[in-house]
């Protein structure tokens, strides 16, 4: 269950501890913060202040939006919270990425190392979990019906995508799995489709 009390529309923030070596990725990362602060949103996040996660935080700030971050004691010792921004620590990463997911109303992904596939993952299948229950119940709408974005900068996701369509063409996941997440071009069109498909 989520902690915040308003309608503000949560958006978790998924993303690498380092800036990668493309300046894209960094760019991107701040105009994707910036634009959750424009939209009068919420940042939900890992907590840190270095890499891209911090870009996108600092992009929040810059025009004084509201960032909430989770971490761990462990992570914080190494990806220090930025100082007078909200946090959370928890115990372990399993309660992290749970807290992700129950304080968020939406999901953008940015480049990023196995830290960031882990809480994709997590929240992919989360999703199709929820998926499978609600058919088996035989319910008209889906538990769980947060969107996830994943934007694709400079290529990024490519191979994730064809990933996908590998395990979907081996048998191993249903095709309808693949409208699970939406990938897009742009942190623009990231926040526009969170907007369209978010219920507050």
């Amino acid at each position: 269950m989520s902690i915040f009390k308003n309608k503000k529309i949560s958006v978790s923030v998924f993303c690498g501890a380092r800036e990668g070596k493309n300046k894209a990725y960094a760019t991107t990362a701040e105009m994707v913060g910036s634009l959750i602060a424009k939209n009068n949103m919420r940042l939900v996040y890992g907590a840190g202040g270095k890499g891209l996660m911090g870009k996108v935080a600092y992009g929040v700030l810059a025009l004084k939006g509201i960032i909430y971050g989770i971490t761990t004691k462990i992570i914080a010792d190494f990806e220090e919270p930025i100082r007078g921004t909200k946090f959370k620590i928890v115990k372990n990463i399993q309660l992290r990425k749970r807290a992700f997911i129950d304080n968020s109303d939406a999901f953008i992904v940015l480049p990023g190392g196995f830290g960031t596939f882990d809480e994709l993952f997590e929240i992919l299948v989360s999703k199709e979990i929820n998926d499978k229950h609600d058919k088996l119940l035989n319910k008209k709408e889906t538990t769980f019906n947060k969107p996830i974005v994943l934007v694709n900068v400079n290529g990024f996701f490519t191979p994730f995508e064809k990933l996908v369509d590998s395990i979907i063409d081996a048998g191993f996941m249903n095709p309808s799995n693949r409208k699970y997440f939406k990938i897009v071009d742009s942190p623009k069109e990231a926040i526009d489709y969170i907007k369209k498909h978010t219920k507050k």
